[in-house]
């Protein structure tokens, strides 16, 4: 065991015990992404479930723009957490050279953050590649090199994406590195940049996974001594409980962006291809919650887990797309029922797809994501705790399906 292992080892004790509430008393945070979904998740729990000492909110344009945000994705909590006084604003970009920061706010980060978590993406999945690398590999760059400097900096969380790895075969996807054969990443990347493609995109589900499969490389090539978790989720849920249940745009929650748009198309026929040996969608959607993955980031950074960890729904409730669908016809009314799209798998690849199967290639793979090294967050208590019952699970996906569909609001009507 390593002595970085040891470390490691006794922090999540530590953790394990309770002690995570103690541990960020003295952490001075810079989060970036404060207005996504992810980020706004964590800057709710950073402020209002923790006693943070500090964060460091890095926003685009003018505060009064990320706090209109913030009241738009949580309206009965904005408020509270500009109350708490805790919340310094930092005007920035993630595109310029030390995120356009001014030098006197530069230098006082420097003095002051202990961890670092870099949330912000741009999850455009159908776009070109310089894009994808201006917004989800440049920046985590530009960020480590920044933190680089942090005097007191404890861990820099950077978050990816399970889909990193989408270029491999259908089955299990560890907690590591899949390099693309033996080529090396900086000369992948001047490659892209200057011709604006890549001879790997076919392999991937988008340019989004691309640019963060090169990101994850590059980081840990050109930054070996410094502290980085790279926290790999799957796809983001709607909140189960925090800030409230539902919680998250349906940009960034697909599934039920996807649900929407499938109650939308009544009475069509939707022809979808089978995974891999399968004859219907038996496949795994791979979805967890984003207060979730907030918990998990939190609790491994109070942890200092370093490396590499997958956040999906191995640690939940795993779904199929069959067990969605059949949720979704369980909690219909009989008028709703009758218009219902009918859903046709083929085992027959080279059939036309119906839109939506065109728009989720993911949903019909068979990655295995495996989340070995956030196991032990299972034992785990209090605001941060990840542990979920069935009923609990099954309960969202209900609330969740009725409020996409509007058939809540139909009952209320018959």
């Amino acid at each position: 065991m390593s002595a970085a292992s040891i470390v490691n080892t006794a922090h999540a004790d530590e953790v394990v015990r309770g002690g995570y509430g103690k541990i960020f008393e003295g952490h001075t945070v810079f989060l970036t992404g404060s207005t996504g979904c992810l980020g706004g998740c964590l800057l709710y729990k950073l402020a209002l479930q923790l006693l943070t000492r500090k964060i460091f909110v890095l926003v685009r344009g003018s505060s009064q723009q990320a706090i209109e945000k913030w009241k738009k994705s949580m309206p009965n909590h904005a408020q509270a957490i500009l109350a708490t006084k805790k919340v310094e604003f930092v005007i920035g970009d993630v595109k310029l050279v030390d995120f356009g920061i001014q030098p006197a706010l530069l230098q006082k980060l420097q003095d002051q953050v202990t961890l670092v978590i870099h949330t912000a993406a741009k999850i455009t999945l159908e776009g070109p590649i310089q894009d994808a690398l201006e917004s989800n590999c440049l920046p985590a760059l530009e960020m480590a090199r920044i933190a680089s400097l942090f005097r007191r900096l404890k861990l820099l969380v950077q978050r990816s994406t399970s889909y990193a790895n989408s270029h491999l075969p259908d089955g299990p996807v560890l907690e590591r590195i899949y390099p693309l054969g033996n080529d090396d990443p900086e000369e992948e990347l001047a490659s892209m940049l200057a011709l604006g493609k890549s001879t790997y995109a076919a392999q991937f589900s988008s340019s989004y996974t691309l640019a963060k499969h090169l990101m994850e490389r590059l980081l840990l090539k050109r930054f070996p001594l410094l502290p980085i978790l790279l926290v790999r989720p799957t796809i983001f849920g709607p909140a189960l409980k925090h800030p409230y249940m539902l919680y998250g745009p349906e940009d960034s929650t697909p599934l039920t962006k996807f649900a929407r748009f499938w109650y939308a198309d009544r009475g069509a026929t939707q022809i979808w291809h089978a995974t891999e040996g399968y004859k219907s969608g038996a496949n795994i959607l791979d979805e967890i919650p984003v207060d979730l993955v907030a918990n998990a980031c939190l609790l491994h950074a109070a942890a200092r887990t370093t490396g590499i960890v997958q956040i999906g729904s191995q640690l939940y409730h795993p779904v199929t797309f069959d067990e969605f669908f059949d949720l979704a016809q369980e909690n219909a009314t009989p008028l709703v029922q009758r218009d219902m799209p009918k859903l046709v798998f083929t085992e027959d690849r080279s059939a036309p797809q119906c839109f939506l199967a065109e728009l989720i290639q993911v949903g019909t793979r068979n990655w295995l994501f495996d989340c070995g090294r956030s196991y032990w967050l299972k034992q785990v208590s209090g605001p941060l705790s990840i542990r979920v019952c069935k009923h609990e699970a099954d309960g969202l996906n209900k609330k969740r399906v009725l409020d996409v569909s509007g058939i809540s609001k139909e009952k209320a009507r018959i």
